[in-house]
């Protein structure tokens, strides 16, 4: 019986510091301004290759759910960050200028019309590894939220003008977080 005791102390313990270990996947903070921001620990990465330039260049889009909250009234987003490896001015292609968002979710397009990111916030809501260049943010409700958390498959590609498509691939980052996200609603 004593045996059988420590081995579920000892139990108990190692699952109460797994536990204490996990980041929560949704986090919510106060900004200066008064705005309460609701993210996601990480967002998600996507790539391109610029094999123009180089065989290991790439172009990264960071993209996560944020909700601004506004004394009640919430807003959600979706994040885009583009960063890059390569030098922008010798790229032909400037995402800087992209007018639409288009997610390919099981290979069903959801377009999101761009916006600039507001960047009156204390700071970035995710953070990334590469240098970022440009921000920029897409209006979404709880419904495409969820309907990404549940996708299979997930491609990125930003219109910059008539004709013109930067098409990005899954890079890292786990699109499930975002029912985490939708839950905290």
């Amino acid at each position: 019986m004593s045996c059988l005791r420590h081995t579920l102390s000892a139990a108990a313990c190692i699952a109460l510091f797994v536990g204490c270990a996990t980041q929560p996947s949704s986090l919510s903070r106060l900004d200066s301004s008064g705005l309460t921001i609701v993210t996601l620990s990480d967002a998600i990465v996507f790539a391109r290759p610029v094999r123009t330039i180089a065989v290991a260049a790439r172009d990264y889009a960071y993209v996560g759910p944020i909700q601004i909250n506004r004394m009640g009234d919430r807003r959600n987003y979706l994040w885009i960050a583009l960063a890059s490896t390569v030098d922008r001015e010798l790229v032909g292609l400037d995402p800087t200028h992209a007018v639409a968002l288009v997610l390919v979710v099981d290979e069903v397009p959801m377009e999101l019309p761009l916006v600039e990111w507001d960047t009156t916030l204390d700071g970035p809501p995710y953070s990334s590894t590469v240098p970022i260049y440009a921000t920029l943010a897409a209006h979404t409700s709880l419904d495409q939220i969820h309907h990404i958390a549940n996708a299979n498959a997930i491609e990125l590609h930003l219109v910059v003008s008539a004709g013109n498509t930067a098409h990005y691939q899954h890079w890292q980052g786990e699109w499930t977080a975002f029912a985490e996200f939708a839950r905290h609603d």
